[in-house]
């Protein structure tokens, strides 16, 4: 017995200081990875929310439109707020009001216009029109100042170095009865009170920064009433040159109406540059 009580205290001992050489030679954990930067696709993103004010100013060929901001969280990237703007163009001069939500990769904005056209009237309902019939210069013609409400719901999403963008905005127009309508912001003949606008594209960014952006974009107008819907397709760039001020253009042709308004009525095209200003409280 003396033997055998030897044996397990022996034994007892050398597992006790096999176990402890173990954990004394165990590897030391891996040191922990520095988690990786969180990607910047804006200069103004930023965590931080507060009540702000901002002013996003737009000029080109050929129109002016400063856009008043009021909201709170993150201005120009992740806010809600009410919206105010003008825009005078060649053709028309408009003022908007609105509420507006913007998340990273979502916006969302639901305002009433008023539209007044320079030279534009009610039309009298036909199948197709030229771009000599919507002017004033017919007997008879009324100017067709108009109100109309909008909702525009617009999805980005980065893919392959570059984004898609998607957008929907469906519209109602108050306008008199038994006429059509020249819509300014859509650039269609619309039959009143309903149309749809859609849109969809691809920008590929260039650079390690990805601060221009060219791509493509297509346009389906949804016509209740008319003949036909509206399509059109072509290209559009947009240029980050600071945090204050970007470039864009755009230029979507006709691919097939139910009317022949010409490059100057039928085309969605503009070219300018943004300026974006904020102050936070």
């Amino acid at each position: 017995m003396p033997r055998l009580s030897t044996f397990f205290r022996h034994t007892a001992v050398a597992l006790c200081t096999l176990f402890a050489s173990r954990a004394g030679l165990a590897a030391p954990p891996p040191p922990r990875r520095p988690r990786p930067p969180t990607p910047r696709y804006s200069s103004w993103q930023t965590k931080k929310t507060s009540p702000f004010v901002s002013l996003a100013t737009d000029a080109g060929f050929i129109y002016f439109r400063p856009r008043l901001t009021l909201g709170y969280g993150a201005p120009f990237w992740n806010y809600v707020g009410i919206q105010a703007d003008a825009i005078s163009t060649n053709s028309f001069f408009q003022t908007t009001v609105g509420w507006r939500a913007t998340l990273p990769f979502l916006d969302c904005t639901m305002s009433v216009r008023t539209v007044y056209p320079y030279n534009r009237r009610y039309l009298p309902r036909q199948a197709s029109y030229a771009a000599a019939d919507v002017g004033l210069d017919h007997r008879g013609a009324k100017r067709s100042t108009y109100k109309a409400v909008d909702l525009e719901i617009a999805a980005v999403a980065p893919l392959l170095h570059g984004g898609v963008f998607l957008q929907a905005h469906p519209l109602f127009v108050d306008a008199p009865r038994n006429t059509d309508l020249y819509e300014e912001y859509t650039r269609v003949v619309l039959h009143p009170p309903f149309a749809l606008g859609t849109r969809g594209g691809y920008l590929y960014g260039f650079g390690e920064d990805r601060n221009v952006k060219v791509g493509v974009m297509g346009e389906y107008v949804v016509l209740p009433g008319r003949p036909a819907n509206v399509v059109r397709a072509g290209p559009v760039a947009i240029a980050n040159l600071s945090k204050h001020f970007d470039a864009f253009a755009a230029f979507s042709f006709v691919v097939a109406s139910p009317d022949t308004l010409g490059l100057e009525h039928g085309t969605y095209a503009f070219l300018g540059v943004l300026h974006r200003w904020a102050h936070t409280f």
